[in-house]
């Protein structure tokens, strides 16, 4: 998914600017594709400098900033006995799997990383108000996403839910292993 969060093109209106940089957020769930997204940009910028006369020396300079997340990966093992454990402490119609729309670039990936070896579970708590979900499915305006302008939550049960659900998952997580009871 390649979003475009900033363009920037001069300082005054009736000035034709000599520099524009178009800021975007990339994420993938795979680290080829990543890879194939941001050579694709690079390839679509310069190309479209060449279509438009550009000489080879003038041509759009793509720059990739380490401001960047690696993909999020949830350990299977993990995310199945957190699935139990919630299920157990909030009933199973609590639990939504809608497919995915979006996709998220958290920090949270830094630390569950393959090569680390630490398993991890990133879940989400719903915090939008129940009435515009109902209003979006009647056919009324989309819920809007985190990074809108007009993103809306309920703030009280959605901090007590998720304060809730770490709390399930810690005490899951810190009772001793099966195995290593007598």
């Amino acid at each position: 998914m390649v979003t475009v969060g900033a363009f920037h093109a001069g300082a005054k209106h009736n000035i034709i600017s000599d520099r524009a940089d178009l800021q975007l957020t990339v994420r993938s769930d795979d680290r080829a594709v990543r890879k194939t997204l941001l050579d694709g940009i690079k390839r679509i910028a310069q190309n479209v400098g060449r279509m438009n006369g550009m000489p080879e020396d003038r041509l759009p300079e793509v720059k990739v900033w380490i401001e960047s997340t690696p993909v999020t990966i949830n350990d299977a093992a993990l995310t199945a006995r957190m699935r139990t454990a919630f299920i157990s402490a909030f009933g199973a119609d609590m639990l939504k799997s809608p497919p995915r729309v979006g996709m998220g670039a958290e920090d949270f990936a830094y630390f569950v990383q393959p090569e680390l070896g630490v398993p991890g579970f990133y879940f989400s708590v719903g915090g939008t108000p129940q009435q515009a979900l109902d209003a979006a499915k009647a056919g009324g305006p989309p819920v809007p996403g985190h990074h809108s302008p007009l993103f809306k939550i309920d703030a009280e049960p959605s901090v007590r839910l998720g304060t809730e659900a770490m709390t399930v998952a810690v005490l899951d997580l810190l009772k001793p292993a099966t195995a290593a009871m007598p």
